[in-house]
C-alpha cells in the first residue's frame, strides 16, 4: 500500500472516535493487549511517563518530552488527536514517524490480525506507537491518554511517573456524569507503588478520589499546586515570565493561567525524575519550552499571524477550557477589539461553554467536515441564547476564515481568534 492508502484504511476501515463519536469508542484493554502481543509486546520494553486529564495533557506531555529531549535523551511522544497529518501523533525528539514505518506496520498487523479482533483506530495507533518507539530504541516515551484512563488503550504501561493534569466535566456520556465518576476513570492510570502527580487539587471531589486511589495502591502522591514550586509569575502578551524554586527563571510561551497549572505538574514530574537520577538541567527546561512547536505542540493560544490582524488559534473545546480562555479573550476585546471564528463538535457540553463567550465581540460560526460537527446555525442559536448579539453563519471554514479576516479589519479589531474544536483548527491549518 501507499501511505495514502494506509491512512485511508486507518481512517475508513477502523472505528474512529474522533470521526464517529460513540460508535468509534470501545473501552477496554483486551483488544489492544492482543494487538501488542501480535507485535512482540513492545509496551513491556518501554520506559514511560503516563499523562491523563480533562485538559492540559497535550501541553504537559509536550513540555515533558521537550525538556527530556533537550537533556540529551531520545524521547518518544504519543499524543492525540492530530490536526493535519496522522503522523503528528507519534514523534521522536520532535520528528514525526516516517511514512514507511506506518505502511510497514499496518501491512504486518493486517496479515497477523484475526478478523474477529476488530480493533479501533486508536488501539491500532497505540500499538503502532509502542512498536515504533521500541524499534527506534527511545530512552523514554511520554504517553498521553486518549480518553479517561482506566480503560484507555494506553493503560497497559507501567510508567516511572503518572501525571493527572486535572479533572472536569468532559466526555461525560462515556466516562460518567459526575466529577466523582470521571475522576475515578482518570485515577485508573495510577499504578502500585508508582509516583503520581496531580496538577490541580483545588476541586475537593476530584482530589478525594485521587488521594484514595493513591493510598489504596501505595502510590506516592504529589499535589503540585500545593508545593510552592512556582514562586512568582509575570503575565506577558501571550505567556508568562516564571520564577521557580528549583528551575530558575524562564519564559513560558503559552497563554492562559491554566498553563501555569500545567507547568506546575510538569515541574513536579521533572523533580521526581531528577530524584531517580535523570540529569535534567534548568537550561534543558528553558530551551525545551522555547521549542514546543518543534516538539509538536500546536493550537494552544498559538499566534499564527502577528499583526494586521493578530490571528490566534486554540483547540479548547469544553467548559473548563473556556473558563480559563475567557479572561484572555475578554482582555483582547477590551484592549483592541476581537472577532471569533468558532465551530464545535455536537457531543460537547456546548450550553455550558457559550456563557464564557465574550459578549461584545463579533462571531462567525462555522462547522468542520466531520459527522460530529454541530451545525453552525445551531451553535449560533445557542450563543444567541447566552446573549451574543453580533454574529453570522458561514459553514465552510475556509470561506469563513477569509470573511473573518475581512470583518476584523473592517471593524478595526486587533485580534482574530479561531477555535472551539480540534477539527476547526485542523482544517484551518490545511490552508
Amino acid at each position: 500500500m501507499t501511505y495514502q492508502e494506509t491512512t485511508e484504511y486507518l481512517f475508513s476501515q477502523l472505528p474512529q472516535f474522533e470521526k464517529e463519536g460513540a460508535s468509534g469508542y470501545k473501552p477496554g484493554l483486551e483488544r489492544v493487549e492482543a494487538l501488542l502481543q501480535l507485535c512482540g509486546s513492545p509496551h513491556k520494553r518501554l520506559t514511560t511517563l503516563h499523562i491523563a486529564g480533562s485538559n492540559g495533557k497535550g501541553s504537559s506531555s509536550t513540555m515533558l518530552a521537550a525538556t527530556l529531549a533537550e537533556s540529551g535523551l531520545r524521547v518518544g511522544l504519543f499524543t492525540s488527536p492530530h490536526l493535519v497529518d496522522f503522523r503528528e501523533r507519534i514523534r521522536i525528539n520532535g520528528e514525526m514517524i516516517p511514512q514507511a514505518f506506518v505502511i510497514q506496520f499496518v501491512e504486518m498487523i493486517r496479515q497477523k490480525m484475526p478478523t474477529e479482533l476488530a480493533p479501533t483506530f486508536f488501539e491500532l495507533t497505540t500499538a503502532l506507537a509502542f512498536a515504533y518507539f521500541v524499534a527506534e530504541k527511545v530512552d523514554i516515551a511520554v504517553i498521553e491518554v486518549g480518553m479517561g484512563g482506566r480503560l484507555d488503550s494506553t493503560n497497559v504501561i507501567h510508567p516511572l511517573v503518572s501525571l493527572i493534569t486535572n479533572v472536569s466535566m468532559d466526555h461525560a456520556q462515556y466516562l460518567g456524569n459526575t466529577l466523582h465518576l470521571i475522576a475515578g476513570e482518570k485515577a485508573g492510570i495510577i499504578k502500585p507503588a508508582t509516583p503520581v502527580v496531580l496538577s490541580r487539587s483545588s476541586v475537593a471531589e476530584v482530589t478525594e478520589v485521587v488521594v484514595a486511589k493513591a493510598k489504596e495502591l501505595q502510590a506516592p502522591l504529589t499535589l503540585a499546586d500545593r508545593e510552592e514550586e512556582i514562586l512568582m509569575y509575570q503575565p506577558l502578551k501571550i505567556g508568562y515570565k516564571v520564577t521557580t524554586a528549583h528551575f530558575g527563571t524562564f519564559t513560558l510561551p503559552l497563554g492562559g493561567n491554566y498553563q501555569l497549572e500545567n507547568l506546575g505538574g510538569v515541574l513536579q514530574v521533572l523533580l521526581l525524575l531528577r530524584a531517580k537520577g535523570y540529569q535534567i538541567t534548568d537550561d534543558a527546561l528553558h530551551n525545551g519550552l522555547k521549542k514546543l512547536s518543534h516538539y509538536g505542540l500546536r493550537g494552544r493560544l498559538e499566534v499564527i499571524q502577528e499583526t494586521n490582524p493578530t490571528i490566534v488559534i486554540d483547540t479548547g473545546h469544553n467548559p473548563d477550557a473556556w473558563q480559563h480562555l475567557a479572561p484572555t479573550l475578554q482582555q483582547w476585546q477590551r484592549e483592541g477589539g476581537l472577532v471569533l471564528l468558532i465551530g464545535m463538535a455536537g457531543d460537547k457540553d456546548i450550553p455550558h461553554v457559550v456563557p464564557y463567550f465574550p459578549q461584545e465581540a463579533y462571531y462567525i460560526f462555522c462547522q468542520a467536515h466531520t459527522p460530529r460537527a454541530l451545525p453552525a446555525t445551531e451553535l449560533q442559536a445557542l450563543a444567541q441564547s447566552a446573549g451574543i448579539t453580533h454574529s453570522e453563519v458561514i459553514p465552510d471554514i475556509h470561506l469563513a476564515y477569509q470573511k473573518a479576516i475581512e470583518k476584523t479589519k473592517a471593524l478595526g479589531a486587533e485580534t482574530l481568534f479561531v477555535g472551539g474544536s480540534n477539527y476547526v483548527v485542523g482544517e484551518l491549518l490545511t490552508l
